[in-house]
């Protein structure tokens, strides 16, 4: 959501902590496209209680291809990762792009968190980050457009109004508001979890309870792998700069969630 979350629990920093001496991306060549076959959820992953999991999905198979719409060629994918440290908020986001040829390759990886309390999100407060495929409502930067995908500059009076009425999970401009352009919020994208809206009253109107301010983000200075209230936070600046670039909105893209 569009704070972080509470502090870290003890035994955790010092594991974290070690994890900011390591690079964004996974492994050296990650920037090179690796073909990939299309394919159901991998064997042996299945879905348990929210938060938990049975195995880890394979981040090298396109798990997700048989639920993306057939003319989407471009996706960013978040699972759970133990490749640093085994909280459940530890995440690995992927960027894949479609070949004419069908196959889904991927193109970059990075290391991001989620909610503190790991996948399943169903309602307000709950600190999970919300499982399924979404599409991407709008990119956000405090600075000039980064991309060609629908985009709204986000300045210091900028907030997704999380308030129970009329504006629910609605973009507002608040008067006196200062925190909307933090360093986390400078490059980014709306996930579109519970209608969010750009205008009050304009388009499906959000689940009241639900749930809602949902975000791809970048990291706050010195906090770049603690977890969030259920946004994605991806660790490095230039990281989350990369993915809005990259996307564009002839590819239809889709971000997907746990799976």
């Amino acid at each position: 959501m569009d704070r972080l979350g509470a502090a870290l629990r003890p035994g955790l920093v010092a594991v974290l902590a070690a994890i900011l001496l390591a690079g964004d991306l996974l492994a050296p060549g990650a920037d090179a496209a690796t073909s990939l076959p299309m394919s159901a959820r991998a064997p042996g992953v299945v879905a348990a209680a929210p938060g938990a999991r049975v195995a880890l999905p394979d981040p090298r198979v396109a798990t997700f291809a048989d639920q993306v719409p057939a003319d989407t060629t471009q996706v960013v994918r978040t699972i759970p990762s133990h490749r640093w440290c085994k909280a459940v908020f530890c995440s690995l986001t992927q960027a894949w792009r479609k070949t004419r040829a069908g196959e889904w390759r991927l193109v970059r990886q990075f290391r991001s968190t989620i909610g503190s309390r790991g996948w399943g999100k169903t309602k307000e407060g709950d600190d999970r980050s919300p499982v399924g495929v979404y599409r991407i409502t709008v990119t956000f930067s405090t600075g000039a457009r980064p991309g060609p995908m629908p985009w709204r500059r986000r300045k210091p009076t900028s907030v997704l109004s999380m308030s129970h009425g009329a504006t629910y999970n609605t973009w507002l401009e608040i008067p006196g508001r200062t925190a909307g352009d933090r360093p986390s919020m400078r490059w980014g994208w709306v996930v579109d979890y519970n209608h969010p809206r750009l205008t009050p009253g304009k388009g499906p109107r959000p689940v009241p309870g639900k749930g809602g301010a949902i975000f791809y983000h970048t990291s706050l200075p010195g906090r770049r792998y603690a977890p969030t209230e259920g946004c994605t936070q991806v660790g490095n600046p230039r990281s989350m700069h990369w993915l809005v670039r990259w996307l564009r909105p002839q590819a239809d893209p889709r971000v997907v969630q746990d799976l």
